[in-house]
């Protein structure tokens, strides 16, 4: 399954309370994060996609280009590509040695600071081997918030947002504002900003954060653009100002059409800043992405669906989106991951059929228990039962449509056991 990573013995957070003792880490890595031009993009839902749209389109250009992402689905390595490859075992190896070898250093010297996290190890790897394979774009994902996530040392090309929900409230909220507050902590003074539709609340807050900062603020609210059709096999948008033919995505769904904006949008703005952008390169960039484990068609007789949707807002958007794609009611298979409420899938519930509750055996941050998560989809009136996350690759052949969700880990995880057992599904790695 999920085989340990070179940092899986360190905790995945800590109350680090600001950014000089990763920056102290870069400064003995050489200051890898001033190496590249970056994309730092921040936000609750959509992040991953983004970066992969506007990462495929930067290729697609001819440049060299790294991209940074968390949490993997099933290989560590996912999290660090250049140009759609995933990082060599020997790259990872060594980079990996030479960044404990700093941090282990770090703490020794700085005690009061205590360790390093996972994510900030990843980090750290993540911009030494772009550096070193001399990128010339880095497309860097935030793992946690914005302010104190340790990608917030970069300085960016442009910052970019998007949607800004109800997720982490444990340690961004309590409320939505706060958690848009911690968003716009990557902002940096005069580096523009590009920001996908927000609620009003989070739209000012990120807007009086850019304004303070003098920081450009361009909302895809307010630039003219018509998403077209979507189905199983993507969808396409009109995004004028780069021409009259449509920009077609792999990647099933509205809001993918909404991240496919916001991704041109950044790209028109990063062309403010010498990015030689060409229409007929975007369309191409837009038409190879592909980003698994979102809404993506893991079978189609049966019909099987894969979707990482794990807070409020994505469980609302996943819900339209299987509205569209079938008047029948699905069978759900949910693993929500420890500590959420198991009332987050409420959207979900009216599309029900069924649901089977399991909890991953390798989470890496571990899961609601299922017996839990069972009892609360009966008492909402919809049948529901345990079932053992090893027996589920024969439970999603037992009806159509089915769709699997609630957390990124576990659709890595099932991935993982069904290309271990040969169950006959395609691979969400692409």
């Amino acid at each position: 399954m999920n085989k340990a990573h070179p940092f899986s013995n360190r905790k995945r957070f800590t109350s680090h309370l600001g950014l000089e003792r990763f920056a102290g880490l870069c400064a003995r890595l050489g200051n890898p994060q001033a190496q590249f031009r970056a994309i730092h993009i921040a936000g609750t839902n959509g992040k991953g996609s983004t970066a992969a749209l506007i990462a495929g389109v930067l290729q697609a250009h001819g440049f060299r280009v790294g991209l940074f992402t968390s949490p993997h689905l099933i290989d560590y390595r996912e999290r660090f590509q250049i140009n759609g490859q995933k990082i060599p075992e020997e790259d990872l190896g060594r980079i990996s040695a030479l960044v404990k070898e700093q941090m282990l250093g770090l703490e020794a010297e700085y005690p009061e600071g205590g360790a390093f996290t996972q994510f900030e190890a990843a980090a750290a790897v993540g911009f030494t081997y772009f550096a070193r394979e001399q990128v010339d774009y880095g497309v860097i994902e935030v793992g946690l918030g914005g302010r104190l996530d340790a990608t917030n040392v970069l300085t960016p090309e442009i910052s970019v947002i998007t949607p800004v929900g109800h997720d982490h409230l444990e340690r961004l909220g309590p409320t939505i504002e706060d958690v848009a507050r911690e968003k716009a902590g990557i902002i940096k003074a005069g580096v523009p900003v590009v920001a996908a539709p927000q609620l009003s609340a989070v739209d000012q807050v990120l807007r009086t954060a850019a304004a303070k900062l003098g920081a450009p603020y361009h909302s895809l609210d307010q630039t003219r653009w018509q998403p077209l059709e979507w189905d199983l096999e993507g969808g396409a948008l009109v995004y004028p100002i780069l021409g009259r033919t449509p920009f077609r995505i792999q990647l099933p769904g509205k809001h993918q059409l909404d991240n496919a904006a916001t991704a041109l949008l950044a790209l028109k703005v990063l062309q403010e800043r010498g990015f030689p952008l060409q229409p007929h390169r975007a369309r191409e960039g837009m038409a190879g992405c592909r980003w698994p484990g979102r809404l993506q068609i893991t079978s189609r007789n049966p019909l099987v669906i894969f979707d990482g949707a794990h807070n409020r807002e994505g469980f609302l958007v996943l819900a339209d989106s299987l509205r569209h794609l079938s008047e029948e009611k699905f069978t759900f298979v949910i693993g929500l991951s420890a500590g959420k409420d198991p009332a987050v899938i409420d959207s979900l519930l009216p599309l029900a059929k069924r649901v089977f509750a399991t909890e991953s055996r390798n989470s890496r941050i571990g899961a609601v228990p299922a017996s839990e998560l069972t009892d609360y989809v009966r008492s909402r009136g919809i049948s529901a039962d345990c079932v053992d996350f090893y027996r589920l690759p024969p439970v999603l052949k037992m009806d159509d449509p089915v769709c699997v969700c609630g957390s990124l880990y576990l659709i890595g995880d099932l991935q993982a056991l069904i290309v271990r057992n040969h169950e006959g599904y395609l691979p969400t790695k692409t």
